[in-house]
């Protein structure tokens, strides 16, 4: 048995469909359409009318219906009429945004699949629609939220790749702080070292000295005592010779013992200054070394060296100038004291013209002996945060350049 469906205005439409089908899809709980090839809407049941507000009068044809869909256009509308009703075969799904009578959007998904013929035999097809409003809205609102979280990661992740670059780049500095100081404190043991054996050679040398020069004028002194006593005793009380031998010996000896005060540290270098020292200094070079001349020039003033800078100058040129005696062969010797650097440092040069060395092979032989005077001067200078320069070559001299900041 089968029923001849009724439009929603009383009209009979000419198709028939068995009267449990046509029940079936009128009361269906979702929205269906029945189609024809011809483009009519033959049948809307009530659930799409409850759910649009539109009825077939409202929606007659699929061009009709197609007014109310949001997203559909007059090719996409033709495509999907001849897609509809591809004979056996289920079509694939497709989302269509549409708007009620009371102005509400809805988002369906539209199955299709065809359902025979009419009576005069044109084919029809039955549409489907299921309700995706609220998921394509849980859709949408966790794509926001998946987008921000993306952002929100990706801005994470740039800070924390911002940290991770500015923590290498810490790490990078407190290496080389960590090599610098391990090279400060290697740099610090060797000075010490130095300073240890400086201290050493300067006991050897003033033990030396004592021992040579004013022991043996003691002891001459002490022999020759002896010996007139002993003569005395033999005359009865009476000296007949002189003490004038055992005086000189004495008076040598107090020129040694100042010399050797003089070396450790001259007083008129607390009595008179650094430029008085310098040029006492200079005198006695001169009266003991008269072959080497000795061309002194400055333009700095007692008050402008620092008093805990006087003993290091003092002790370079003093350093600088035995080095030009003993070893340069030199006729003539430079020295200047200036100010470097915009006043802010005093350079001080000293120059000969002698045979000259070789500075790196002197200063990298094992002897603990060779190049120790240069060494001293550069430590000297590096001790007081300066620099030190030497610049010689075989025949053409020596230039040695200590720059000492204010």
């Amino acid at each position: 048995m089968s029923e001849k469906p009724h439009s929603d205005d009383g009209d009979v439409l000419n198709f028939r469909i068995e009267a449990p089908y046509f029940q079936a899809l009128c009361n269906a709980p979702v929205p269906v359409l029945v189609a024809c090839d011809d483009g009519r809407l033959l049948m809307v049941n009530h659930a799409f009318r409850k759910t649009t507000g539109l009825s077939h009068k409202d929606i007659p044809t699929i061009d009709a219906w197609a007014g109310h869909i949001l997203n559909d256009s007059a090719n996409r509308n033709k495509n999907y009429l001849t897609r509809l009703f591809e004979p056996e075969k289920v079509l694939a799904p497709s989302r269509i945004w549409l708007k009620t009578t009371n102005g509400h959007e809805l988002i369906w998904e539209l199955f299709n699949a065809p359902l025979g013929r009419t009576t005069n035999g044109q084919r029809m097809a039955v549409i489907i629609a299921s309700d995706v409003t609220q998921t394509v809205a849980h859709e949408r609102h966790l794509e926001s939220v998946t987008s921000r979280l993306e952002e929100e990661v990706s801005k994470r992740t740039r800070d924390l790749n911002a940290t991770i670059d500015a923590l290498e780049s810490e790490i990078a500095e407190r290496r080389r702080m960590d090599d610098a100081l391990s090279i400060s404190r290697e740099r610090l043991k060797h000075m010490s070292r130095r300073t240890l054996d400086l201290l050493e050679a300067d006991r050897r040398t003033i033990s030396k000295e004592l021992h040579d020069s004013i022991g043996a004028n003691l002891a001459a002194i002490k022999f020759s005592l002896e010996e007139k006593e002993m003569k005395r005793e033999q005359h009865s009380g009476r000296l007949e010779e002189s003490l004038k031998k055992e005086i000189a010996y004495l008076l040598a000896t107090i020129k040694e013992t100042k010399r050797i005060s003089a070396n450790l540290r001259p007083t008129t270098l607390d009595d008179l200054g650094l430029m008085a020292t310098i040029q006492w200094y200079l005198r006695q070079f001169q009266r003991l070394y008269g072959n080497i001349h000795v061309d002194y020039r400055t333009d700095i003033a007692e008050k402008d060296v620092p008093e805990a800078m006087k003993i290091i100058i003092y002790r370079i040129v003093q350093e600088g100038l035995s080095n030009a005696e003993k070893h340069s062969e030199a006729n003539s010797v430079r020295l200047q004291m200036g100010f470097s650097d915009g006043n802010r440092s005093i350079s001080l040069i000293i120059e000969d013209d002698g045979r000259g060395f070789d500075v790196e092979e002197v200063l990298s032989e094992k002897d603990p002996l060779s190049g120790y005077g240069l060494t001293a001067m550069r430590e000297r200078c590096e001790i007081f945060g300066g620099s030190f320069h030497i610049e010689s070559q075989h025949g053409r001299g020596t230039r040695i350049n200590a720059i000492l900041p204010i």
